[in-house]
């Protein structure tokens, strides 16, 4: 499912002093899945200090997968975010989201799978000092080898990017609310792509994993992986839609969050002795097929640095019998688009 991609002829040898750095494509230079190694310094010995793969999935397309399932001695510490918006009196106000249902479907999940911690957010504790500080908490109790799980459901939107490292000059951002409660103004409520990422390098220990999961809008590169923050870290995201992209509601939570909690369900039965995030991904992918409705189609999107899909473990596997919400108080829905 990807392609070993050449970023033009290798670099002329510097001088041993003097940092290397590959030029950072343009979103047509890279096509639609690559492997790139893009973040590549050297000290006075020749040593690599840091290398950056980072790597892109088709949109809706299985990707490659394996029948290893990895070393399971990790503790996960989740936090789990989400806004309806009852309570703003702006425009997200005026029709309140259906993510309560996604978030409670989450909730179960972790549950289920015997996280070691789960910190939830919600409505007004969703302001971006909020998330920020859960962030901090959270990931902070990660050493080596554990899982950083986030999970946010609510609005994604655009902000017209404010330090020139977007090629399509946007940041993604989630639509956070300010310490009154509002949506707006947007360009101080809510959380850039850029401040998030930081915020998770910055909390979490370099030899853990990051593992974003994010059902809003405008989603698809939410993690910002192509920043060279990430050199020489293991992080991973899973989105409803990419960043030009609508992710759709159903009425008892989103699409995607609905087809990702089925996708573990089923995952149960067939990977009975463990999985990778490769296997999550793809059975993702074909739940979102056999529930969507033909009026609403949206890219689930995969990315990450550090290492492949088939290479991560999924942290979210129950310890016992599992039947997601999805599949019985929240079984029936319509499409909501907002």
């Amino acid at each position: 499912w990807l392609k070993s991609r050449h970023l033009g002829p290798p670099a002329a040898r510097l001088p041993a002093s003097t940092p290397r750095l590959a030029p950072r494509p343009t979103r047509a230079a890279m096509g639609n899945a690559f492997t790139q190694f893009d973040c590549q310094q050297e000290d006075v010995g020749g040593k690599v200090l840091c290398v950056r793969q980072t790597f892109e999935g088709e949109p809706n397309e299985d990707i490659d997968e394996t029948e290893e399932v990895g070393d399971t001695d990790f503790k996960v510490h989740m936090l789990i975010c989400g806004l309806d918006y009852t309570g703003d009196r702006n425009w997200a106000g005026q029709k309140p989201l259906d993510t309560g249902f996604a978030w409670q479907m989450m909730d179960q999940l972790a549950t289920a799978s015997g996280c070691e911690t789960v910190k939830k957010l919600w409505n007004t504790q969703c302001t971006k000092a909020g998330v920020l500080g859960a962030i901090e908490e959270v990931g902070s109790l990660c050493e080596a080898g554990d899982y950083f799980v986030f999970y946010y459901t609510g609005h994604g939107d655009r902000l017209p990017d404010d330090d020139g490292d977007e090629v399509s000059g946007m940041d993604s951002a989630m639509c956070l609310l300010g310490p009154d409660g509002q949506v707006e103004p947007r360009q101080s409520y809510w959380l850039r792509d850029d401040d998030f990422a930081q915020a998770i390098v910055d909390a979490v220990d370099a030899e853990a994993n990051v593992i974003v999961l994010a059902d809003c809008c405008h989603s698809g590169t939410i993690m910002d992986v192509a920043h060279s923050m990430w050199s020489g870290r293991r992080a991973l995201s899973i989105t409803g839609c990419s960043d030009k992209q609508t992710s759709a509601g159903t009425g008892k939570g989103g699409m995607f969050s609905r087809a990702l909690c089925r996708a573990v369900q089923d995952l149960q039965s067939e990977a009975e002795s463990g999985y990778m995030c490769s296997k999550l991904y793809n059975k993702t992918l074909a739940k979102y097929r056999e529930f969507k409705l033909p009026s609403h189609t949206q890219d689930i999107t995969i990315h990450g640095c550090g290492l492949m899909p088939n290479q991560f473990v999924w942290p979210l596997q129950p310890e016992e019998d599992f039947v997601t919400l999805a599949n019985t108080n929240y079984r029936d829905f319509e499409l909501n688009i907002s």
